[in-house]
């Protein structure tokens, strides 16, 4: 072996080392993607998004998480960021020689969603995200996530869609949990630099609205709160209850789109 190729090994090592944490037990899972340590820090999974708390699947996630890490002994792996602003851990979670993130995409009880800078292992996520889609893996097998395929989402007036499937904006509420083609004037936008929403409605803490998350971003133009405002637009996706808000508001995720404005 050559003095380079030592300098090199050696160079990886301490990056893996640096990366790395000891290993810490896991007393408690919140959800999905979130859990709490035995030292009260609460982690947040790197490159994955689950369902939220209420939302179809989110139970089938939780548990699966929970086989994987309740009262297991669990290394960690950082990226740039190192908290988020809930003051989450951003890691990447091992068992042993298993990723956590990577297992729960790969069997489909989890989709990948990754936030600049932290793209370590987008690439590889990936791939393990794809073979599930195209198998029906776990959740997608009841459309409980969206495939991440350009024509998805936006569409111009004028292509040859199923006018069956195109619904206005207003009557979003009439059809939840499935998918379909949403048209309206994004009237309010909002970005907060992790999500773009995009509103149909002024009140928009009761009526529908579509989301851009910060892993999506460099899929739309620049600055897409100024682009799409006041323009008309056809959304297509599964129509979800947005939790946490007063009342049933209702969303789109717009994800891996080429986002064309209705002519």
């Amino acid at each position: 072996m050559t003095r380079g190729m030592c300098y090199s090994i050696l160079i990886i090592f301490v990056i893996l080392l640096f990366n790395c944490q000891s290993g810490e037990k896991v007393t408690e899972v919140i959800d999905g993607d979130t859990f709490v340590l035995a030292n009260g820090q609460t982690v947040r999974l790197i490159g994955i998004n689950t369902p939220e708390t209420g939302e179809p699947g989110a139970d089938i996630a939780k548990d699966m998480l929970t086989r994987l890490v309740l009262n297991k002994t669990v290394m960690l792996e950082s990226d740039v960021s190192d908290k988020d602003d809930y003051k989450r851990l951003l890691r990447y979670v091992y068992i042993g020689d298993i990723s956590v993130n990577a297992e729960l995409i790969r069997i489909g009880c989890a989709e990948m969603r990754f936030y600049p800078p932290d793209t370590l292992y987008r690439a590889e996520y990936k791939k393990l995200e794809d073979n599930a889609i195209r198998n029906k893996f776990g959740l997608w097998a009841f459309a409980v996530f969206q495939p991440h395929e350009i024509d998805d989402f936006i569409e111009v007036l004028g292509v040859d869609d199923k006018s069956s499937e195109i619904i206005s904006w207003r009557d979003a509420d009439k059809y939840y949990g499935q998918n379909k083609i949403v048209e309206g004037t994004i009237v309010v936008t909002n970005n907060t630099g992790k999500v773009c929403f995009l509103n149909f409605d002024r009140d928009w803490k009761k009526y529908f609205t579509a989301v851009i998350f910060a892993g999506d971003f460099d899929k739309f133009p620049p600055h897409p709160e100024d682009y799409y405002l006041k323009r008309k637009v056809r959304v297509r996706g599964l129509i979800k209850e947005y939790k946490g808000k007063p009342g049933r508001i209702l969303k789109i995720i717009i994800s891996s789109a080429k986002c064309e404005c209705v002519v």
